[in-house]
């Protein structure tokens, strides 16, 4: 596209969420990115974070990193996230809100009740819909993430009914404080291998209660949330889900049965549906190296014929492909995650016709190869992600001074194949 080409006007049109207006169809996605405070309140970076890419022309920022609930927080499986789980955070989460609306920009709050069979160990019982765990194999991880052998995680605990009335109303009234926050939306997060998740599909969920067996009852927990977040925030508050459109797994649920979910899940009061890919047995499919997967394997289109509502399409880069997306009908909006983290400037760029300044992410992963082990998220291509807030010429703090070199050996060691043949090649206990 020359720099003096017309902006793609398709992806520069208003689109309408129940009563929110975004200016354009380019979403930021949700992502554990934020630095907050330890105690899960938003840092001067998370605020600088978000406002750069409000700043860079997104049409809506949907929050990530989040927790709904307390027993979310302390399991979350990535360090930091935002707490809703209290009145107490409310002042905080404003004053955030408050900076990125001085953009003119839209922010919803995606709500995480729990993390399931991903849960880190903590003081709460691991729990799921039913007890089944997850094996992660080395060949299904994404492009740059390395790993000797196959990684099984904890063995949950059915969840009993009172529990899930628990997480469901905690959930409810993370929304509620959302609302009081100054949060435009909010954003149910179904997808991946979390706790909400788990009821999905007949794979991980076994139950022969009324969350169990049919369509209609694997739904429940989703309605029930869905429902009471309407009846508590109105009928002009735009409420979403966040979903995986497909297993990717042998005897796993394919599109037609998490789009049949979704559409009892619209009924209670959905606004728009936001569609990833895969989960975490299948994280090359999730963390793409591919542009709008649920596009290409056709997904997106059984979704597109179930639903009456918005749908918001993920793992997208190229803008050439996602004004192809909204303009074939595949989906209303694109969502953006590692695109935005190596150029928060992405939407001015293509709205004003300099698509060739954009930064393209490298695809190698060592944003989420850093999530993954607890290190603050930065980008191969952006040397100022992660560091929005830090004055021009000031010296890092001090504590960054003394990890980053032992940061960078661990990289050097975590991303090295030579290393991980080594390492698999090592006896293991119990072999």
């Amino acid at each position: 596209m020359p720099d003096n080409a017309e902006p793609p006007d398709v992806l520069f049109t208003p689109l309408a969420i129940n009563a929110v207006t975004i200016a354009n169809r380019i979403v930021m996605a949700p992502m554990a990115a934020l630095s907050p405070r330890p105690d899960g309140r938003p840092s001067e970076q998370t605020i600088a974070f978000l406002c750069a890419r409000a700043k860079g022309g997104v049409g809506l920022i949907i929050l990530g990193g989040t927790t709904a609930t307390r027993r979310a927080y302390e399991e979350a499986p990535v360090k930091g996230t935002l707490r809703f789980d209290d009145d107490r955070y409310v002042p905080d989460l404003k004053r955030m809100t408050d900076a990125v609306h001085a953009h003119g920009t839209p922010i919803f709050a995606e709500l995480s009740a729990s993390f399931g069979t991903m849960a880190k160990p903590s003081d709460w019982p691991c729990i799921a819909a039913s007890p089944k765990n997850l094996v992660i194999k080395p060949d299904t991880l994404p492009q740059g993430i390395l790993a000797p052998f196959d990684v099984a995680t904890a063995m949950p605990r059915e969840a009993t009914v009172d529990e899930i009335s628990q997480i469901t109303r905690e959930t409810v009234m993370a929304a509620v404080r959302a609302q009081r926050a100054g949060f435009d939306g909010v954003e149910v997060a179904a997808m991946m291998s979390y706790f909400l998740a788990s009821f999905l599909s007949p794979r991980s969920n076994w139950r022969t209660d009324e969350y169990g067996g049919s369509v209609e009852n694997r739904a429940r927990i989703l309605v029930d949330i869905v429902r009471l977040i309407r009846e508590r925030v109105g009928a002009s508050f735009p409420i979403g889900l966040r979903i995986s459109a497909n297993e990717h797994v042998d005897g796993g649920q394919g599109p037609e049965g998490f789009a049949a979910i979704a559409q009892h899940v619209e009924r209670a009061g959905l606004d728009y549906v936001a569609l990833t890919d895969g989960n975490y047995e299948t994280m090359d499919a999730s963390i793409s190296a591919t542009d709008a997967p649920t596009v290409a394997h056709g997904e997106a289109k059984i979704f597109r014929e179930a639903l009456s509502c918005t749908l918001l399409i993920g793992g997208v880069h190229g803008h050439a492909g996602a004004e192809q997306i909204i303009s074939a009908g595949h989906g209303d909006a694109v969502m953006l995650a590692r695109p935005l983290l190596a150029d928060p400037e992405y939407a001015n760029k293509i709205r004003d016709g300099r698509a060739r300044e954009v930064v393209p992410c490298d695809r190698h992963n060592q944003c989420v190869r850093r999530m993954v082990l607890g290190m603050p998220i930065r980008c191969t291509v952006n040397p100022q992600m992660g560091r929005e807030s830090r004055q021009p010429g000031a010296l890092p703090p001090v504590d960054r001074l003394i990890k980053a070199p032992v940061e960078r050996a661990v990289l050097a060691a975590s991303g090295s194949p030579r290393l991980m043949n080594l390492v698999k090649k090592l006896p293991r206990k119990g072999s």
